[in-house]
């Protein structure tokens, strides 16, 4: 999955200038009901964010419990906040550390500065939904395996090749334990449940956790 597969293009969003007028970024702010919005200057280059916390923080620390009108005219450039935006040709877990921080992940071109859209959560949401195999009914299966055995994906794999179902998923992560990891395996709906987590079990895998999961239902 590449960054450029879950863009929403600059087109379809809103954006200011350093020179907006902080009173036109707020009510820009208030009409959208946005938080934060990039910054983008003349040339189509990504200056970095601006938004609600960003602005107030400004102006607490330029006129304190004083605040009278004159901060209207006062431009967005005062306000920006820099922050290193992630290439266009990237790939899609570069948007991890940068939307656990921030509420959209800027994407700029492969120049490093023309602004090409954003990534947003919304988007992230859905790739890992798929990943996940959630919004599907299935079985999913979590086993503890031990690192640097050759072949063990593979062996899992062969395991449920006899049973015919199809593969939704397989996820391999961390157990917080240098000594070991987990694989997430979601398989869909079969009757075998439970012949394949014994056959599992044969093989010499631990089978964690067992669970069969019906259709996702949205609201």
């Amino acid at each position: 999955m590449f960054i450029k597969n879950c863009l929403t293009p600059k087109d379809d969003i809103v954006t200011v200038t350093p020179d907006t007028p902080l009173g036109q970024a707020l009510d820009m702010l208030d009409r959208k009901q946005l938080h934060s919005l990039p910054v983008v200057d003349e040339n189509g280059s990504f200056i970095g964010i601006t938004g609600y916390s960003f602005i107030f923080k400004k102006l607490l620390e330029q006129y304190g419990h004083n605040m009278n009108n004159d901060w209207i005219g006062q431009k967005v450039e005062d306000t920006v906040h820099e922050m290193t935006p992630i290439r266009i040709d990237g790939d899609f877990e570069e948007t991890f550390p940068v939307i656990v921080r921030y509420p959209f992940v800027p994407v700029v071109d492969e120049d490093d500065t023309t602004f090409l859209g954003i990534v947003k959560i919304s988007d992230i949401e859905t790739v890992i939904t798929s990943t996940y195999g959630h919004n599907l009914p299935g079985v999913r299966f979590v086993m503890a395996i031990i690192p640097d055995v050759p072949h063990q994906l593979e062996q899992i794999l062969d395991s449920v090749k006899s049973f015919d179902v199809n593969i939704i998923s397989v996820v391999t992560f961390d157990a917080g334990d240098s000594g070991a990891r987990r694989i997430l395996l979601k398989i869909s709906p079969t009757e075998y449940t439970a012949e394949i987590q014994e056959y599992l079990e044969s093989k010499g895998f631990r089978v964690l956790s067992m669970k069969v999961l019906p259709p996702f239902e949205t609201d």
